[in-house]
C-alpha cells in the first residue's frame, strides 16, 4: 500500500476530544482528499512529477521517525493543519494527516495510516530503538508534552523521544521540511481548506518523488 491510497483528513466528527464550540462552529464535512488520494482518481492522471509508489521500494522497515505539525491560513475557511511523519534518514514523508483543529489527534491519524502502510515486523523482532518499538522524535513544542499526546502514543508500538532542551537534534529534519515547504509555496494563496489540502498533498508527492527517484 502507499500513502496516496488513504484519506488523510481527520474530520471533526472523528476527533475523540474536541471543544463543543469548535465542533459546532467549523464545518468540514465537504472536505475531500486531493485528486489521486484516498481512492479518488486524478483528472490529470499521474505525471512524471508525481510519485505513485511503484517505482521505488522501501528496503527496510522505517523505525526512526520524526513528527511535525504545520499551520496554514486560508482566506475564507480559517486555519488548517498538516501533520507529517518523516523518515529521519531518508527525509521522506511516510505518513500525514490534515485537520482543521490543532490537536495531538492529528498524530494519531498519521500513525494509523503509517501502520497500515508499514506493518510491524514479526513479533520478537527488534527495531532501531529496540524492544520492537519505533522511535518517534518530536520537538519540545508544548503539544508533544501534553498527556493527551502521550496517551495516544502509548496505543502504538512507538517510543516517544524529544530533542534536548536548547537544540533541534534529529528534529531538524522536520523544521527543514516545513521551511522548504514554505519556500515552495511562495506566494500561493489558499482560499479554502480544499485548496490547501489539494496543494499540500501534491507537494508531498513531488517532494517524495524527487527524493526517491
Amino acid at each position: 500500500m502507499r500513502l496516496q491510497d488513504f484519506n488523510p483528513i481527520l474530520y471533526l466528527e472523528d476527533y475523540e476530544n474536541i471543544p463543543e464550540e469548535i465542533y459546532c462552529w467549523k464545518q468540514d464535512e465537504e472536505l475531500r482528499p486531493a485528486p489521486g488520494w484516498g481512492g479518488e482518481q486524478s483528472a490529470a492522471g499521474t505525471t512524471d512529477m508525481m510519485w505513485d509508489g511503484t517505482d521505488v521500494m522501501q528496503v527496510s522497515f522505517p523505525d526512526r521517525l520524526c513528527v511535525g505539525i504545520g499551520r496554514y491560513h486560508t482566506g475564507s475557511d480559517g486555519e488548517i493543519y498538516l501533520c507529517t511523519l518523516l523518515d529521519r534518514g531518508e527525509k521522506t514523508v511516510l505518513s500525514c494527516s490534515f485537520g482543521v483543529y490543532r490537536s495531538p489527534e492529528l498524530v494519531r491519524k498519521a500513525l494509523d495510516i503509517f501502520f497500515q502502510i508499514y506493518p510491524m515486523p514479526d513479533a520478537g523482532g527488534e527495531t532501531g530503538c529496540g524492544k520492537g518499538k519505533i522511535s518517534l522524535l518530536s520537538s519540545r513544542n508544548p503539544i508533544y508534552m501534553k498527556k493527551e499526546y502521550l496517551d495516544i502514543i502509548s496505543r502504538y508500538p512507538v517510543e516517544p523521544e524529544m530533542t534536548a532542551k536548547g537544540t533541534r537534534g534529529g528534529a531538524s529534519v522536520v523544521s527543514t521540511y516545513f521551511s522548504q515547504l514554505m519556500r515552495r509555496k511562495g506566494s500561493t494563496v489558499f482560499t479554502t481548506w480544499q485548496d490547501a489540502v489539494d496543494w499540500l498533498s501534491m507537494d508531498i508527492e513531488r517532494y517524495n518523488y524527487k527524493l526517491l527517484s
